[in-house]
């Protein structure tokens, strides 16, 4: 996991690269989630008994807290889950502590520091798990063996290629070893496929994954707690759905963004069962 990190440090530092050479996206702007408002609105909810601090208020807002959200929502099972303490007369000052950070995940916003690439779905809101699905994409991949960055910088310069986020970062089957670094294009259609030298342009397939949204460093134990968060949901909603390849991260931000508003994303692709039939 320690090479995971490796890696991912050295990936966010090429958005740092390009601010400073002036290549990044200016005036970047991420589009916002279908059910921003919903969860805005949940986050509402839960400040309310927050600020009440009385235990049987906290357990109605969170009732209506959970009303806004989706019904196989991750956040929503978490809230149902700390009513239980709460009616178990689970510590009080361990309660407001969780319904704060959850709160504050809630009201996040990740920062914009270069444009999506075409087409790509919005962020998954922190704390949350859902199924994403990306349309046909130009990425420019290498191996990652502690140069990535410096080929992909070369590649995007020679050929013109604006930064886009996010940085995408594939992981060995068992998510412990990063494989491949990619830079995306900013239209499947923008330059042409095929090799060039020890990297890759290529056009990845439409398809599904699994997305929790993370803030904060992405430190050994934080990645860890994003696959479980995945494998929890899943082993919950996921009967349609079967793993389909390998775990990926997907990084948005330099380290020009403080740390606890670092946005990053924890993926694993899926696909529809056959159908029993």
């Amino acid at each position: 996991m320690k090479t995971v990190l490796l890696g991912l440090l050295v990936s966010i530092s090429v958005i740092t690269f390009l601010v400073l050479s002036g290549r990044a996206g200016r005036g970047a702007e991420f589009p916002e989630h279908p059910l921003a408002s919903k969860y805005q609105q949940a986050a509402e909810e839960l400040a309310k008994g927050v600020r009440q601090a009385d235990m049987s208020a906290l357990a109605e807002a969170i009732d209506r807290a959970v009303g806004h959200l989706p019904a196989n929502s991750y956040i929503a099972a978490r809230l149902r889950d700390i009513k239980e303490k709460i009616a178990a007369e689970a510590d009080r000052r361990e309660v407001l502590a969780t319904l704060n950070s959850v709160v504050e995940d809630l009201r996040f916003r990740p920062i914009a520091e270069a444009n999506l690439a075409d087409g790509f779905p919005a962020c998954t809101p922190v704390g949350e798990v859902e199924v994403k699905k990306y349309p046909v994409y130009r990425a420019a991949v290498t191996s990652e063996n502690g140069m990535a960055f410096w080929r992909l910088f070369a590649h995007i310069k020679k050929h013109n290629v604006a930064m886009t986020a996010p940085v995408e970062m594939t992981l060995a089957e068992n998510g412990q070893q990063p494989v491949l670094m990619a830079f995306l294009y900013e239209r499947p259609d923008q330059g042409s496929a095929g090799q060039d030298g020890v990297v890759e342009v290529r056009d990845q397939p439409e398809g599904w994954f699994v997305s929790t949204g993370v803030r904060g460093p992405r430190t050994t134990q934080a990645v860890q707690q994003a696959r479980e968060r995945i494998e929890e949901w899943l082993a919950r909603n996921g009967s349609g759905w079967e793993i389909a390849g390998p775990p990926r991260l997907m990084g948005y931000n330099s380290p020009f963004v403080a740390r606890n508003q670092t946005y990053w994303e924890y993926q694993i692709p899926v696909r529809e069962k056959p159908s029993a039939n």
